[in-house]
C-alpha cells in the first residue's frame, strides 16, 4: 500500500514513555462518545469507534503543527516490532492496523489547532473503552497508559443519558484505586450528549450536571470539574470548518442545534464546573459579534466558531492548554 512501510523499530514501550510530556489520557465505557471527542480535536473523522470486534490497541497522538493536512503513523507490535508505517494515515488505514491481531500500539502526529500552545509538549492517549467489566486486555492497556512516568491529565467521558452503569462505575473505580496516580496527576470529566436530554420532560442540562456531581463524589472524587458537552456536533461544525464533507443528516442536526445555541449560548458555560478563569474565556469567544460577509455555505463561520466554544470542546482545549 502506497506510503507503507515495513522493518524493525524501537520498542513502543519507550516511545510511550516520554516523561517531558503531559499525558492525557483519554478514557471511558462503551459509547460514551470517547472517539467523537478524540475525532473533535482532530477536526476530522480519523478514528473510529471499536468497542466490540477490533483488536485493543493503546494510540499515542503527538499534535505536530508542521502537519496542515495529513497525518503521519506507525504500528507496533507487542515485541516492540514496527509492523508498519505511513506518512498519510487515513481513517482505513488506522482501522486495519487497529484490527490486526499482531498490533498493540499505534502512534500518530498530526496538527491539533486548538492545542497550539500548552505549557508543555503533550501527548493524547486514546485508551480502549472496556466494553464489559470482565475484558481484562482493555484493562491491561488502560493500566499501561495510566504507568506512564511524568504528569498525566485523565480526560473521562461520562454519557449523560446513561448515567451510573456497573461498567461506569467499575471503571471510575478502578482508576480511583489505581496504584500509578499521584497527587500531581489530575482528572476532568465530560458529560457528553447532553443534546440528547430531553428537556421538555425535565431533563435539564443543570439536573445532570447535579446528578453528575453526587455521582462522582459519591465514588471519591471531591469537587469534580464537569464539562457539559456534544461531541459528535463539535466533530460536524468543525468538519464543515475544515471543509470536510458531512451527511445530510449530520447537517440537519447542527441546524437543530444552532437554533438552540441561538436561545441560549451562554448555558453550558455558565452551568460548567470549572475554574473561574477558563469561564471568562469561552464567555468572551461566545461574546464575539457575528463578521459581516462571513458566509459559509449556509453557515456562518463566526457563528460556528461561537458553537464550538458552546459545544464543550473549546472548553476542553483551553482546560488542557493551561493546566497540563
Amino acid at each position: 500500500m502506497a506510503g507503507i512501510k515495513r522493518n524493525r523499530a524501537k520498542s513502543p514501550v519507550k516511545a510511550f514513555s516520554a516523561s517531558q510530556h503531559c499525558s492525557v489520557i483519554v478514557t471511558a465505557t462503551m459509547s460514551a462518545g470517547k472517539t467523537s471527542l478524540i475525532n473533535a480535536l482532530l477536526g476530522d473523522d480519523l478514528l473510529f469507534s471499536a468497542n466490540e470486534a477490533a483488536t485493543a490497541t493503546l494510540t499515542r497522538i503527538i499534535p505536530n503543527r508542521n502537519l496542515r493536512q495529513r497525518v503521519e503513523g506507525a504500528s507496533y507490535t507487542v515485541h516492540g516490532e514496527l509492523h508498519a508505517q505511513s506518512d498519510n494515515v487515513y481513517s482505513e488505514l488506522l482501522r486495519q492496523w487497529n484490527d490486526h491481531q499482531a498490533v498493540s500500539s499505534i502512534n500518530l502526529g498530526c496538527r491539533i489547532a486548538g492545542l497550539r500552545k500548552t505549557v508543555r509538549p503533550l501527548a493524547i492517549y486514546d485508551t480502549p473503552g472496556p466494553n464489559n467489566s470482565q475484558d481484562m486486555s482493555h484493562k491491561i492497556l488502560l493500566n499501561t497508559a495510566l504507568a506512564l512516568p511524568g504528569k498525566k491529565l485523565l480526560v473521562y467521558v461520562l454519557n449523560a443519558t446513561q448515567l451510573a452503569t456497573r461498567d461506569d462505575e467499575c471503571l471510575l473505580q478502578e482508576i480511583k484505586q489505581n496504584v500509578n496516580l499521584t497527587t500531581n496527576d489530575s482528572i476532568i470529566f465530560i458529560l457528553n450528549k447532553v443534546d440528547e436530554l430531553d428537556e421538555e420532560h425535565g431533563e435539564s442540562i443543570e439536573l445532570f450536571l447535579n446528578k453528575s456531581r453526587d455521582y462522582l463524589e459519591r465514588i471519591g472524587f471531591r469537587q469534580p470539574i464537569i464539562i457539559p458537552a456534544m461531541m459528535q456536533m463539535s466533530l460536524i461544525a468543525r468538519k464543515i470548518l475544515n471543509r470536510k464533507p458531512v451527511t445530510r443528516t449530520q447537517h440537519r442536526r447542527l441546524q437543530t442545534e444552532l437554533q438552540r445555541f441561538h436561545q441560549n449560548k451562554y448555558l453550558f458555560n455558565l452551568a460548567s464546573n470549572i475554574p473561574s478563569v477558563i469561564k471568562r474565556q469561552i464567555y468572551a469567544e461566545l461574546k464575539r459579534t457575528k463578521s459581516e460577509h462571513a458566509e459559509f455555505g449556509i453557515f456562518n463561520k463566526t457563528e460556528l466558531n461561537q458553537f464550538i466554544a458552546y459545544s464543550g470542546i473549546r472548553t476542553l482545549e483551553l482546560y488542557i492548554s493551561q493546566h497540563n
